[in-house]
This record gives structure tokens, sequence and C-alpha cells, in this order.
């Protein structure tokens, strides 16, 4: 029996490089439409039919259809294949059974072992079979012009073929099975094994939390005692601390009135990059089918669309809810092996070594991004310099109706991201992510080792990373809508998490301060230092300090100083009381103003029961880092009414259909 050997099978089966090992930058924009075009009339001179879908016409698929797929791929710059697939036009299943019997090979349509791979033999679709009872050694799915050179191996093969064939989900799911132990430790150590001095796990000990503590306490009972000297000493202190962040928050109001010109959105769909979607979701069913609609009204060429919802492996409720209003843009459901923490950045991590994209957007369960935030985003790296590595778009409270607290929690994030990341960013400062709406170059995320596993602020960690290892973070003129919690409870609970992770990642990134300044400059680090003044000792201090100030104006010498002491500290407070209120009402207002949200300015007058709730949930965060201090805490999503805008957009002729034009059961 004359065989080719399967490794030369292997390597010549491999698909073309895509846009992902070419990059966007080095790459000049088309002008062509970027609208889909309808199947070629029978009054148009049909093309030539790419040999790697040129196979279906025997096997029943209209010839119409494969010359509607051909156009789509010439016009995305996409191979016959991927195209047909993705804009559904032909079933997988179908697809790679078709493949199978035009070889003479074996189709399998069950689950099959594999033995484990590199990402590279993967991304290529051939794996060795773990157990070669069946008769053969090898199992493919192969794409675009694997699909030919499979072909023209087979052709020049003699004897019994030693590979079968398989869908590409049944074949990317047996890879991700063929070492789950080592799976999850790598989603979980990613980052240990890059800079161990920049983990949660390791940076993180009882001890470093327990003197957090006792120094939070002293601080705040250090305003209340007798003696004048040390009195005067902590409120000095504290002073000068929050005046750093105040300051920083008043600079960054200013800056964010710069002009950030945005460019022009792609207009060619071949130029764009291939674009990996994660979503981590723990029991989201009641959002899966608001979220699948959000996903195919991005506005991006299908074909170069990778979407990996990953979910744990006992959430079997997201699971069928996924199953049951799947997006129709090519996507998988990744399945997190068990391991510890479980978290979203471990999540996230999971999906990273098959990501076909050479840029990754994260998004929430709950979140409906704008459909051209995808293509701004392209827009932008491939203007940007290499050293731009994330580009944070903006996110907009669209349930902020409900109530005073769903109200400012509106408010906060109009200022938050349209006021003082912009000042920030246009500064050259470092910025604490928000969690999702996040686009990422993803050489970049590989040179720091993707997401702290155990940091429940893995957004604030990464941007903070990112920033000491050289990379640039940048505000996209692009919203997203998310649903804020509409209970205390719930906002308390999730406001914890945050400030947890946010004292993780002070913890973690400060106890070696020198190496904080030679990473980012004294500049930088000072900024850094007082984002988390302001954000942490903030809430954590700011109630006892303000009750001080009370007491003092009313009980004691604050409007009326005696001694020039008296006069210099009281001076001080006063300023600081001023600047505060300022440096707090400021970027509300501002970021009201430009959101148009002035409906809810009555909600202001709630802004001191929303300081309380932020102190309460600061301490809670402290007892939450002493006791468990990688547990997430999860916030349940889906339980209020939304009202976002319309954000319908152009889609093609066949976006409405929910089933493909060809199968194989009902023919044409």
């Amino acid at each position: 029996m004359n065989v080719v050997p399967i490794e030369s099978v292997a390597s010549s089966a491999s698909p073309i490089k895509d846009d992902r090992r070419q990059p966007l930058s080095r790459r000049p924009l088309a002008d062509s439409s970027a609208g889909r075009r309808p199947p070629p009339s029978r009054a148009t001179a049909p093309q030539s039919i790419p040999v790697e879908i040129a196979f279906l016409s025997a096997h029943g698929v209209p010839e119409q259809v494969l010359q509607f797929a051909a156009a789509t791929a010439r016009r995305q710059g996409v191979c016959a294949d991927q195209a047909l697939l993705a804009e559904g036009l032909v079933p997988e299943e179908v697809f790679y059974r078709a493949l199978a019997k035009h070889l003479g090979v074996d189709f399998l349509d069950r689950a099959v072992d594999v033995c484990a791979s590199g990402v590279t033999t993967v991304e290529c679709g051939y794996a060795r079979v773990r157990d070669a009872s069946s008769g053969f050694l090898w199992l493919f799915a192969p794409s675009g012009s694997g699909v030919f050179r499979l072909m023209s191996v087979r052709r020049a093969a003699r004897g019994r073929p030693l590979f079968a064939i398989t869908t590409r989900t049944r074949f990317l799911e047996a890879a991700r099975r063929a070492d789950p132990a080592d799976a999850a430790r790598n989603a979980a150590l990613l980052v240990e094994r890059v800079d161990s001095e920049l983990c949660a796990r390791g940076g993180l000990q009882r001890k470093q939390v327990g003197l957090l503590l006792v120094t939070l306490i002293a601080l705040a009972a250090s305003l209340y005692v007798p003696f004048f000297v040390l009195r005067l000493a902590s409120a000095l202190l504290l002073a000068g601390t929050f005046l750093c962040g105040v300051f920083l928050r008043l600079f960054a109001c200013a800056a964010s009135f710069q002009d950030c010109a945005e460019a022009e959105p792609l207009a060619g769909d071949a130029r764009l990059p291939v674009y990996t979607i994660v979503l981590a979701l723990y029991q989201e069913a009641a959002v899966v089918r608001q979220l699948t609609r959000a996903i195919d009204r991005l506005d991006y060429p299908r074909a170069k669309l990778d979407v990996k919802f990953v979910i744990e492996a006992d959430d079997e409720a997201t699971a069928a809810a996924l199953r049951a209003h799947p997006p129709r843009a090519p996507h998988e459901i990744v399945v997190a092996p068990e391991g510890v923490p479980r978290t979203k950045p471990r999540a996230l991590n999971v999906a990273m070594p098959f990501a076909r994209g050479s840029l990754v957007a994260v998004f929430d369960a709950e979140d409906l991004p704008e459909p051209r935030q995808l293509r701004r985003a392209a827009t932008r790296f491939a203007a940007a310099p290499p050293n731009v590595a994330c580009l944070q778009a903006s996110l907009s409270i669209d349930n902020g109706e409900l109530n005073w607290m769903t109200a400012l929690f509106a408010l906060e994030y109009a200022a938050l991201f349209d006021v003082y990341n912009r000042g920030l960013a246009l500064m050259g400062m470092p910025l604490f992510l928000g969690g999702t709406s996040n686009h990422f170059r993803i050489e970049t995320l590989r040179a720091i080792g993707f997401w702290d596993a155990f940091n429940v602020t893995e957004d604030a960690d990464l941007g903070l990373r990112l920033a000491r290892a050289g990379f640039e973070v940048q505000t996209l003129a692009s919203q997203t809508f998310e649903e804020a919690p509409a209970s205390f409870t719930a906002l308390v609970k999730q406001r914890t998490r945050w400030f947890k992770g946010w004292m993780q990642t002070f913890v973690v990134h400060c106890r070696r301060p020198l190496r904080l300044f030679v990473d980012l400059g004294a500049r930088r680090a000072m900024a850094t230092l007082a984002m988390f003044a302001g954000g942490l000792l903030g809430p954590l201090l700011g109630p006892f300090l303000a009750a001080r100030m009370v007491y003092d104006a009313v009980f004691g010498a604050l409007l009326a100083p005696a001694s020039p002491l008296e006069i210099a500290l009281s001076t001080l407070w006063c300023f600081l009381a001023i600047a505060g209120a300022a440096a707090l009402v400021c970027p509300l207002a501002i970021g009201m103003r430009r959101r148009k949200l002035t409906r809810f300015r009555r909600a202001l007058i709630y802004l001191p029961l929303w300081l309380a709730m932020l102190s309460i949930a600061a301490w809670r965060a402290v007892y939450e880092l002493w006791r468990r201090p990688f547990h997430w805490e999860k916030t349940e999503h889906g339980l209020t009414l939304r009202s976002a805008p319309d954000m319908d957009i152009n889609v093609d002729p066949f976006a409405s259909r929910e089933e493909p034009l060809f199968d194989q059961e009902a023919g044409a």
C-alpha cells in the first residue's frame, strides 16, 4: 500500500495566511463600498468559482449560491469557503460532509479524542487522533487553500487514506478537550509566567492586607485624638494625599476639552482584519438573546468575525440559551475547564489560545455596542503607532430612567468615560480600563500575559500593566450601552468587587515603589498614585474627614481660628473642601452635558447617599480582601427594562433569514 506521509499532508493542508499576519497599518485603505451585495443576476457574467467551494456543485448546491459566496469573498478579502459558511449560505455540517464524500474519506459526526497539539497545528486544521483503532491517524477540518491542498494530496495518494474529516466546530472542541488540565493551568498562571511580581496570587499576602487595614484604622482614629499635634500631622498627610487626587481630576477635566479627531470608518471590507470578540458568561441566560442580536447588528464582515462565548462547565442554562438563540456570525461556545479561580479574567484567558483575530474586543453579557464600533477601532489601530495597545470605548447606561441609583450611575459613567478617562488619555497618563468594550492588539496581550486570573478587577490591572510595559491606551469615540444595578444591595456588591480589585492592584503594583517609578516615569507614577488616593482613600477615609470638618465648623475653630497655626489649618481644610467639591461636581456636569443627560440632574440631590454607598462598599471590600481575596461577586443582569437607542443598520438582503439558503435535505 503506497501512502503519502501524513506529515506532508498536514503541512500541505495548512490554510493561507489570513489578515492577522499582516498589520492593518501597513495596508492602504480601499474606498470600495462597505455594503453587502445581492447574488449576481442572470444578466451578470458569472466568474469562476474558487476550487475550495466548487466541488459543492456536484453535491446539490446551486451555482447561484456559490457565485454569491465567491463574490462576497472577493469583496471581503477572505477565502470563498469562509464567506460561504460565515454568511450561512450552506450549513457547516453539509459543507464538510460533502468534502469528505468528495475526497472519499470518512466523515465524523461524533466527538473524537485528539492528541494535545500546538496552537499552530490547530490553526492549520489538523490534529493526530489519540486512538487510531478506527483506521485513521489524523483528523482534518481544513479551511481556505487547505481544502485545495488536501484535495491535491488525496488525488496523489494511493490506497486507504489515513485521515478523516469533521466540522470545524467539532475539531476545535476536540482540540480544547485534548489537555484540560494544561488549559486550566495556563489560564490561571499566564501573567505569573511573564512577570511573577505583577500578579495578584503571588503579590498579595495576608500580612499586607493586615497592614493596610491597621493603617486605615490608625489614620481614621488620628483625626479624633485629643492631641493637636498628632491631629495636625494626620490632617496634613490626608489633605496632601486628597489634593493630589483632586488636582488630577481637575486637570483631566480641562484636558478633556482638547480636540481628538477620529478617523473615518473603513470603507473596504477587504482591508479589515479578523476581529476576535470574547464574552465571558456565567448565569446569563436571561440576556443571551439580547446579546446575540447585538452581535448580529455589528457592521463588520461576518467571515472576519471570531466570536467566542466562554461559559463554565456547570452553567447549562446559559449554554442552552446560546444554542437556542445563536448569533448568525461565526461563533464558538467554549467551556472553561474546571479549575480555580472562577473569575472573568480566567475565562477570557481560556479563549485566547485559539483566537484568530489580530484585534480582540471584550464585551460583557449585558452590552449593546454601537454597530460600527469594530470598524472605528480597526481604523484607529491602522492609523495609530504600534505602541497603542488598547482603545477604550465609552460605556453608557440605558436604564437610567428607572430610579435615582441608575440615574447617578449614568451620570458617573458619563463623567468617567467622556471626561476623566478622555482627559487622562490626552495627557498621556495610564488608564484604569473599564471591564468591557476594550479593544486590543493581540500581540501586546501576549507580550504581557493577557489577564491576571486572580485579580477581580482585571481591567484596571491590565491598564496599568500595559502602561508599565511601555504601551499606550487611548479612548474611542463609540458607545456601548450597559445595564446599571437597580437595587442598593446589588450596587453595593458590585462596588465591593471593584474596590477589592483596585486594592489588589494597589498592593501588587506599589509594593516595589522604585520599580513603579522606573517603569512609568516620575510624572505618570505620581498620577497613578493620585488615582489610587482618590479612588480608594476617598471612599474609605472621606466620611471621617468630612465628619471632623463639620464638627470643627460647629464646635471648633474652623470658622473662627485664633492662632496662626489654626488659621493655616482652617485655610487648608476650606480649600480642600472647595476643591474636592469642584473635582466631584465638574466631571458630572461636563459629562451630563456631553451625553445630553440633563434630565437626570435632579438625581444629584441624592449624591450624599451615593457617596455613603461607596464608603460602605469600600470598607466591605477591605473585609473581603482579608477573608476571600479572589472571590468573584457576580452582578446579575437582565433584571430591568432597558431603552437603548435604535441601533439598526443597513444589512444585506439575506440578513433576516433564519435558515441557510441551501440545505441538503430540503434541496435548493
